[in-house]
């Protein structure tokens, strides 16, 4: 039976899950395993049951063995060297000019690999930054971009919650995080709080999305027409959790009511679309008034006296504007 440990790193938090094909390790040891900048050393933080075990969607690397006390005097010597070629590295960044966040660094036990992570807005031409690497550590290095979310999950912090933000505690992938979430859960749609310290949508919204989207789906729509014991309403709106909703009778005021105690009913004809085209006569009416004004041909001149204006006749090239025809300024303006 294989058994499935999570295995934490020092330094900036990053951790990993890990087989275990003999002896299952005990919380606190320290072990050496497979990762993807070489060979690393960490400590067995959690030991996952079977069940969870078989459902995980993460990549599971291997346990090589338990660290020797060599592996960890060589673990001290290796924290070093990793600051002092994460300072090395800033230095470079700076002095080429390199648009680009340097944000951890990782170098295998045995220094066969060295893995530079880094944040930028676009993509950085950084070879001659590689050279200066190989040239100052003597080993293969490789640099990889990352987004602002996992910067945030390296460098951690607390969340508004006042705890560890999640993807720093216990979060091994990020889900899909929309907006819809939000609206949703009826939650104020204002950026400051549903963004995390990475700028980006809470991942904490996806937790309890399906549950209110199955909550959700018995309740009447907003702006739906109900029947209830007070007479024909409207929902107004929402209560998820409770299961209510607030209705606007037809003869005033308002009411909470469970789901049980409405019943849809059809939109009544004369609401809706049907009057729009009264707005829109009215609207035409308005336009037919001020065209009506514009071609009064009797305009009051200087002293009161009454004249005609007199417009110029169209030449033979000139376009047509009349009931049927529109000139292509106007076409323009209509299209805008």
């Amino acid at each position: 039976m294989t058994h499935v440990v999570r295995v934490e790193f020092a330094g900036p938090a990053r951790m990993q899950y890990c087989s275990a094909a003999g002896a299952t390790p005990a919380l606190g040891d320290v072990v050496v395993v497979e990762t993807e900048w070489g060979v690393g050393i960490g400590e067995v933080c959690a030991v996952l049951p079977s069940a969870v075990s078989d459902q995980l969607k993460v990549p599971v690397w291997t346990i090589l063995r338990k660290a020797t006390p060599t592996d960890l005097s060589r673990r001290e010597t290796l924290l070093q060297r990793e600051r002092e070629a994460r300072r090395f590295c800033r230095e470079r960044i700076l002095a080429r000019g390199l648009p680009m966040k340097l944000t951890e660094v990782r170098i295998g036990l045995d220094s066969s690999k060295a893995m530079f992570y880094f944040t930028a807005d676009g993509r950085v031409d950084f070879r001659e930054l590689v050279k200066d690497l190989v040239q100052h550590l003597h080993t293969r290095v490789e640099l990889r971009q990352i987004g602002v979310r996992d910067e945030a999950k390296v460098l951690g912090s607390a969340g508004a919650c006042g705890r560890p933000v999640c993807c720093h505690a216990f979060l091994q992938g990020f889900a899909p995080v929309s907006i819809r979430m939000a609206k949703d859960q009826n939650l104020a749609l204002n950026p400051a709080k549903l963004s995390g310290i990475c700028g980006r949508l809470k991942c904490c919204l996806a937790y309890e999305h399906c549950l209110y989207a199955d909550l959700k789906h018995g309740l009447p729509k907003v702006g739906g027409h109900v029947m209830t014991n007070r007479g024909p309403g409207v929902i107004r709106g929402q209560n998820i959790l409770e299961q209510t909703v607030l209705v606007g009778l037809e003869t005033g005021g308002q009411v909470t009511l469970t789901v049980s105690e409405v019943t849809s009913r059809p939109r009544p004809e004369g609401e809706g679309r049907g009057q729009e085209p009264a707005r829109g006569a009215a609207g035409e009416r308005r336009a037919g008034g001020r065209l009506a004004a514009r071609k009064d041909p009797q305009e009051t001149g200087p002293g009161g006296s009454s004249r005609r204006t007199h417009r110029r006749r169209p030449g033979p090239f000139a376009q047509p504007v009349n009931g049927d025809e529109s000139s292509p300024e106007l076409t323009g303006l209509e299209d805008a």
